[in-house]
C-alpha cells in the first residue's frame, strides 16, 4: 500500500506528543530508573490510545505487518506466563530452579515462574509500549515527510543533549542539569555521558542519531539539487552541523565499543549496497569522490587524535574490564534455567550467586553486558526464539532494499543505526536505559516501513 497522507486532528496530536515524548525521556538519565522507564512507556501507550480513538483509519494498514504483529503478541502472551500463578508442581516440571529459588530465597513470590515478579511486571510494561511503538510508527507514519520529521525530531533531541554535553565538557560539569546515578560519577573530562549516566549506552544512543542524520543529509542534499540545481539549503547545513556536533561529542564520550560498533556496521551497510548495486563501485572510485574521503579520513583522524577515546584506546588497548568474568556469569545462570530462564528483568537479582568474587558487588557487574545471553539466562530458549523471530523478520526486510526505495538515504541510515545496535548489544548493556530499545524499535520501524513500501513498489513494476 502507498505511503499515504492523513491530517486527522488526532493523529496529529499524538504525533507531536510522541515528539515530545523522544525529546523529554533522554533527559530521565534515558530512562534508567524504574518511575522513568514506566513513565516513558505510559507515555507510548497514551499516543496508542490517541489512535485508538481515532477510528476514521484501521489500526494497522499495513498487510505485511500482520506477521510482524502476530509474532510480537505471541512473544508477549509467553512474557505473561511468567505473572500467572500456577502450581507447584507445574513449576517445579518446567523449571527445577525456579522451585528451588523459591523454597529457599523467596517464598513470597512461590507459584510464579519468574524469580522476581514485580520486576517482570515492569518488563512486560516496558516489552508492550515497545510492541505498541511499531504500531503507531506504521499507523501514524503514513508518508514519507512524516517519515522524515520523525527522524528530524530524534535528530534534534541527541543533537540538544550534545550541545549540554559539550558544554559540561568544556566547564567540567558547571552547568550540569542530569546528574549520574551514583556510582556512575565520573568527571566530565573522563568521558562525556550526555544526560544519561554510563557513557557507553550514551554513546549507542549517539551512534544511532549519527547514523540517522548521515541518511537525512544525503537525501536532502539529493532532493535539493534535483529542485534547484544547488545542494546547499538551510536543512543541509543544519543537519550538517548536527553531524559535526555529534561525531565530536561521540569521540568524547570515551567509548570504544560504539566507535567500533558504528565502523563495523558502516562498512557491512556499504558492502550490501554496493554488492547490489555494482555501479556504485565505479562512481565511489572516482578520482573527486576518493579525494573527498581521503580529505574527511584525514580530518576525522586529527580529531580521533585529540579526543578522550583515543586516549582511552592507548592507555587501554582492548582491555575488556572483566567481561569475559560478566558472560560467563550469564552463561552459568542460563545453564541452570536454559528452557524458561529467570524470568524478564530479574538478571539483576540473580547474577550475584552465580558470578566470581574478583567482580565484586560494582553495578557493571549486576548486567551481562551481553544482551543476547542476558535474555537468555532471562527468558531462557523458548522467549529468546519467540523475541528473535519478529526482530529477524524485520532485519530481513529491512536489510533487503537500498536505492530501491523512497529516501534512500534515511533507509540506508536506519540500516546502520540497527546494525550497529545489534554488534554493540554484544559487548555492553544497551537494554539498561530504556530509551536505546524505544530508539532502536522506532528506528527499525521507520526502516521496515520504507523498506515495505520499496519491496511493495518493485511487486507492483514487476505485475505490470
Amino acid at each position: 500500500m502507498p505511503l499515504t497522507s492523513n491530517q486527522h486532528p488526532v493523529d496529529t496530536l499524538a504525533r507531536f506528543f510522541l515528539y515530545a515524548l523522544l525529546i523529554i525521556a533522554p533527559w530521565l538519565h534515558g530512562a534508567e530508573q524504574a518511575w522513568e522507564q514506566l513513565f516513558t512507556a505510559a507515555g507510548i501507550f497514551i499516543v496508542l490510545l490517541f489512535i485508538l480513538t481515532s477510528r476514521h483509519i484501521p489500526l494497522v494498514s499495513l498487510n505485511q505487518a500482520m506477521p510482524v504483529i502476530c509474532l510480537f503478541a505471541l512473544w508477549l502472551a509467553y512474557c505473561t506466563l511468567y505473572l500467572i500463578p500456577l502450581p507447584a508442581g507445574v513449576i517445579q516440571f518446567i523449571s527445577p530452579a525456579t522451585f528451588d529459588w523459591h523454597t529457599q530465597v523467596d517464598k513470597a513470590s512461590a507459584g510464579y515462574l519468574s524469580v522476581y515478579r514485580q520486576a517482570s511486571l515492569i518488563e512486560l510494561l516496558k516489552y508492550g509500549a515497545l510492541v505498541a511503538l511499531f504500531i503507531i510508527v506504521i499507523t501514524l507514519f503514513n508518508s514519507i515527510k512524516k517519515l522524515r520529521q520523525l527522524a528530524l525530531v530524534l535528530v534534534t533531541g541527541a543533537a540538544t543533549t550534545a550541545i549540554y554535553s559539550q558544554v559540561n565538557y568544556i566547564t567540567g560539569g558547571e552547568f550540569e542539569l542530569v546528574s549520574a546515578i551514583p556510582p556512575w560519577d565520573f568527571s566530565w573530562h573522563e568521558g562525556i555521558r550526555g544526560t544519561f549516566s554510563y557513557k557507553n549506552q550514551y554513546a549507542m544512543y549517539l551512534v544511532m542519531a549519527i547514523c540517522v542524520v548521515a541518511g537525512l543529509i544525503a537525501d536532502t542534499v539529493i532532493c535539493q539539487r534535483r529542485a534547484t540545481g544547488r545542494w546547499l539549503s538551510a536543512r543541509t547545513a543544519w543537519l550538517v552541523v548536527a553531524f559535526i556536533l555529534l561525531i565530536v561529542t561521540l569521540l568524547n564520550t570515551s567509548s570504544r565499543g560504539a566507535l567500533l560498533a558504528i565502523i563495523l556496521s558502516s562498512f557491512v551497510t556499504m558492502s550490501l549496497l554496493i554488492a547490489r548495486n555494482r555501479f556504485l563501485a565505479t562512481r565511489l572510485l572516482s578520482k573527486k569522490i576518493l579525494i573527498s574521503a581521503a580529505l574527511a579520513l584525514a580530518v576525522l583522524g586529527a580529531g580521533f587524535t585529540q579526543s578522550s577515546i583515543y586516549d582511552r584506546f592507548t592507555s587501554q588497548k582492548m582491555e575488556d574490564n572483566g567481561r569475559a568474568m560478566l558472560r560467563q556469569t550469564a552463561i552459568d545462570v542460563f545453564s541452570d534455567y536454559p528452557v524458561m530462564g529467570t524470568g524478564p528483568g530479574t538478571y539483576p537479582y540473580v547474577q550475584h550467586q552465580y558470578k566470581p568474587l574478583l567482580l565484586g558487588n560494582s553495578q557493571m557487574s549486576k548486567r551481562a553486558h551481553n544482551d543476547y545471553l542476558e535474555t537468555l539466562a532471562t527468558q531462557g530458549v523458548i522467549g529468546f526464539i519467540l523475541l528473535a523471530m519478529p526482530l529477524a523478520l524485520m532485519c530481513f526486510t529491512l536489510m533487503r532494499t537500498s536505492l530501491c526505495a523512497s529516501d534512500a538515504g534515511l533507509l540506508i541510515g536506519t540500516q546502520t543505526a540497527i546494525l550497529a545496535y545489534l554488534f554493540q548489544a554484544t559487548f555492553d548493556v544497551n537494554a539498561g536505559v530504556f530509551i536505546l530499545p524505544v530508539t532502536f524499535i522506532l528506528l527499525l520501524s521507520i526502516g521496515w516501513r520504507l523498506s515495505s513500501q520499496s519491496l511493495s513498489e518493485q511487486a507492483f513494476t514487476t505485475r505490470a
